[in-house]
């Protein structure tokens, strides 16, 4: 697996680099969502029915990213969930247009991406992993999919671990707090023996989560920990770094070599201010955090260009060396060190 990086670096001020302008990496999103509006519809039903929270605390960003008025958007809110989302996707809007996608991509700097899936069936009785995986399929040195996956039936999340997987799927994802699951449910250990016998990276929301009806340890660092510690081989994303507990995440990671951390849905620019949490992913920058960070938008949480989320990195006290690990150096190292398993293979090894 390679990612594409034949566009070059851009300057941070987007003007031709010169004596004395520092030198933006090419950026590669590690937390990207690829969709058209069935796929987020989907999405937002899911949200809607399993953690509602997150349409009222993000209501900004969803209007912003989907263009809505927020005025109407709350109106239907207060009313019932799903009128929200039909505020946020009207009947009329275009179509996704992949071509728009990825040359708006190159605009931003973005040469590569890992598009996040749902196993969750839309309308057509596609998974949105189907549809992903077809959208995307000649482009794949682009947009690399991680499959989603529910680990509320263990069997079923196997089963689409495997199909995804033979389908040409390069990772996965689990988002334990819309599963209401605990991913060190020993029930669960069949899921994570398949996918580090597969060599694949596992993108798992960590950290902070507004879905009251769920255990706010859902996908912490402990659950890091005792998932690392079973599973040797395990190559584990924390997405959004654990946060706030980002110094037990980077511990974490010290223990072991296949943990890495992902910061997307966080402003790189809040990073530096004293209590912002971060102050521990900037002390070990130039040592453990340096080759174990990867950037990440979540695509609508921060709505607007990718390149001002860079350059906002970009402008903080960093090495050249290690901007540019966590711009793309790392995510095109964790793309590479994942085995190459024969598609429709997946090898079942045993816990360690």
């Amino acid at each position: 697996m390679t990612v594409n990086v034949s566009s070059g670096p851009a300057p941070i001020d987007g003007t031709p680099a010169g004596p004395g302008v520092r030198v933006r990496p090419p950026v590669v999103d590690a937390c990207s969502l690829v969709y058209d509006d069935a796929s987020w519809r989907v999405y937002l039903n899911r949200l809607g029915t399993m953690a509602p929270e997150y349409l009222d605390v993000f209501s900004t960003s969803f209007c912003r990213y989907f263009g809505a008025a927020h005025t109407a958007y709350r109106e239907a809110l207060a009313v019932r969930w799903q009128d929200a989302v039909d505020v946020l996707l009207p009947p009329g809007r275009p179509p996704f247009d992949l071509t728009a996608h990825l040359a708006d991509r190159q605009q931003q700097g973005v040469t590569g991406e890992f598009a996040m899936g749902s196993a969750e069936r839309r309308p057509d009785g596609r998974t949105v992993n189907e549809w992903l995986l077809e959208t995307v399929r000649d482009v794949r040195d682009r947009v690399h999919v991680w499959a989603g996956l529910s680990l509320r039936d263990p069997a079923a999340a196997l089963r689409e671990l495997e199909r995804s997987l033979a389908a040409g799927a390069t990772g996965l994802c689990v988002i334990p707090f819309l599963d209401g699951t605990d991913p060190a449910d020993p029930l669960v250990a069949p899921v994570w023996d398949a996918a580090a016998g597969a060599g694949v990276p596992v993108w798992l929301h960590t950290g902070h989560h507004f879905a009251r009806s769920h255990p706010s340890g859902l996908g912490s660092w402990r659950t890091v920990e005792a998932l690392a510690g079973r599973h040797r081989e395990l190559l584990l994303v924390a997405g959004h770094a654990g946060w706030p507990d980002v110094q037990e995440m980077l511990l974490t990671a010290a223990r072991h070599p296949g943990v890495f951390l992902e910061f997307s849905s966080h402003r790189p620019r809040h990073m530096a201010n004293p209590g912002s949490g971060w102050e521990p992913l900037l002390h070990h920058a130039r040592g453990l955090a340096r080759d174990r960070v990867l950037f990440g938008t979540s695509t609508w949480v921060n709505p607007g260009p990718t390149r001002l989320l860079a350059d906002e990195l970009a402008a903080l006290p960093l090495p050249g060396e290690v901007l540019t690990a966590w711009l793309s150096g790392n995510a095109e190292a964790l793309v590479a060190r994942a085995a190459v398993t024969p598609r429709g293979s997946v090898s079942r090894r045993p816990s360690g």
